[in-house]
């Protein structure tokens, strides 16, 4: 297979699992009557009534991820790994629910830091605008989960904070992905 179709398929992958993964996380918050986008976290759509939406839809993100990070050793092989560590990290939250605590929280940890530095790999395989605005969207995720850490919610709910980190890397991830699909 070409090196374009190899980035193809990594890019399918990756719009794939991001998309889905946004779509079933909103469908899962919806449907949850007891659940609040300001004050429950991401994972805790893991350990209700409808957590196989949620499970379901973040095992197959890190699995995208995963499937691209083996198509995208060529690209760059820290890129893969990090890419790699993030669908661990995904498969891990949908697996270890909350209720896991430190288990739970360590491949959350994964899920979220592994795009945030992903993200400037990416800006330096791409020199341009959309490398530099894909590092500013890591660098917003970076530092929401510092506060996010710190306990520092800036009036949002924890989960509100928790989508501080995340939308920034889907936003950055889905750029990436069109870019990619288009690479030489």
């Amino acid at each position: 297979m070409s090196v374009k179709n190899l980035y193809r398929w990594a890019a399918i992958f990756l719009l794939f699992g991001a998309i889905e993964f946004f779509i079933f996380l909103n469908i899962a918050a919806f449907l949850d009557k007891g659940y609040s986008i300001s004050n429950n976290t991401i994972s805790h759509l893991g350990i209700d009534s409808l957590s196989y939406i949620f499970n379901i839809a973040i095992i197959i993100l890190g699995l995208c991820e995963i499937a691209a990070s083996i198509l995208l050793k060529k690209y760059s092989c820290a890129f893969s790994i990090l890419l790699f560590t993030g669908g661990i990290g995904a498969i891990g939250v949908g697996i270890f629910n909350e209720n896991f605590g430190y288990i739970h929280l360590f491949f959350a940890i994964l899920a979220f830091l592994s795009p945030s530095i992903l993200s400037f790999f990416a800006m330096m395989k791409n020199k341009n605008f959309m490398g530099y605005e894909w590092s500013l969207m890591g660098s917003i995720s970076i530092i929401a989960l510092i506060l996010f850490a710190s306990g520092i919610y800036l009036g949002l709910g924890d989960g509100g904070m928790e989508r501080m980190i995340l939308i920034p890397e889907l936003i950055w991830v889905f750029q990436f992905a069109a870019v990619l699909y288009e690479k030489q």
